[in-house]
């Protein structure tokens, strides 16, 4: 095997040229990727089943006996994350129930102040106290900068990654926020992610999650198996055969939203230094990441819905995507939720 050539190699240099301090990390991390790469010989490279289907798992040759030469983004592999705005307070001035990481572009301040409005309004349901915070990269603009500047001292609800704020640059704002999270939230029961089209049900939610307080590894979202890449030059998806030669993506949570409990935001931080980039972020945080990690992704019922269709419908899903954009649906949703008294079985 590669990963133990290099390991060899490596362990003899490191007693002749390398300090002492750095040895425990270096060799931690190979151990990490040796451990991995061991346990999925065991697997079969064939097919496997999954939540009933039965997939591939040939898109575990992306990462198995990869280069360190792939392994050394500064930010992704190395967490040398700053962050440029933070929210001034950490999880532990008040125990945490639900952490909301809410993905916002810089430039949408209508959106986050939606969000503000509506559901992002209610800091405590059922005695579970509930934080929100905006995640987002750099902007080149000043003048937009300034005002997320402003933005941040009023609400104390953003915070803003040393990378710039892009769509190819998700995969960084994924990692970013599992960063912050270990490092100032880390005693938090649970992490929802998501995008800022979302609306979230919380009198649905929170007793939701209360029944699984005791619960481990828990992984729920949307759930895709089987997807293909998309190799169309023109397509906004579109990936190189260079990039990803294989012909399915491993099972993945689509990107809206996903709901994770907070082991396994630790252990699928811990599993992005043995991960090489890969610039679709779903597929490599909300896929990759819980695969190597070994957590199997639920998808709940009644769990996304589009909120155009549902503003006449009982508000039973945990989650609405508001895919037409129109802000006003959105209140008119939260006007729903606040005002149901009927029961969702």
């Amino acid at each position: 095997m590669i990963l133990i050539n290099s390991y060899s190699g490596i362990q003899g240099g490191l007693e002749r040229n390398i300090t002492s301090n750095i040895i425990p990390n270096i060799l931690n991390q190979f151990s990490k990727r040796f451990k991995i790469q061991r346990l999925l010989l065991t697997r079969s490279k064939e097919v496997i089943t999954y939540n009933g289907r039965n997939i591939s798992t040939d898109f575990e040759l992306f990462y198995m006996n990869v280069s360190t030469i792939k392994l050394m983004d500064p930010l992704v592999h190395k967490h040398r994350y700053t962050s440029l705005l933070n929210t001034g307070t950490t999880c532990t001035e008040k125990h945490v129930f639900l952490l909301v990481l809410v993905y916002s572009a810089t430039y949408k301040f209508d959106e986050r102040h939606v969000i503000r409005e509506t559901f992002g309004s209610m800091s405590q349901y059922d005695y579970r106290h509930i934080k929100y915070v905006f995640v987002l990269g750099q902007t080149m603009n000043d003048t937009q900068q300034k005002e997320i500047e402003q933005e941040s001292v009023k609400y104390r609800d953003i915070i803003q990654g040393n990378f710039i704020d892009s769509y190819r640059n998700l995969t960084y704002k994924r990692v970013f926020s599992l960063f912050w999270v270990n490092r100032f939230c880390n005693n938090v029961m649970y992490v929802i992610k998501i995008d800022d089209d979302i609306t979230i049900n919380i009198p649905v939610l929170i007793p939701y999650l209360s029944n699984k307080l005791n619960k481990t590894k828990v992984l729920e979202c949307f759930l895709l198996t089987k997807a293909r890449p998309r190799r169309g030059k023109r397509n906004k998806w579109y990936t190189s055969q260079s990039d990803y030669p294989f012909a399915t993506f491993p099972p993945y949570c689509a990107g809206p939203s996903s709901i994770m409990s907070a082991d396994v935001i630790r252990e699928m931080y811990e599993a992005t230094t043995i991960m090489p980039f890969f610039w679709l972020e779903d597929v490599y945080g909300g896929g990759f990441l819980p695969w190597i990690s070994r957590v199997r992704i639920v998808q709940p019922k009644r769990y996304i819905k589009a909120l155009r269709a549902s503003l006449k419908d009982k508000t039973c899903h945990l989650f609405y995507i508001n895919n037409s954009k129109n802000t006003n649906h959105s209140y008119i949703m939260w006007k729903n939720i606040q005002n149901k008294l009927y029961k969702c079985q």
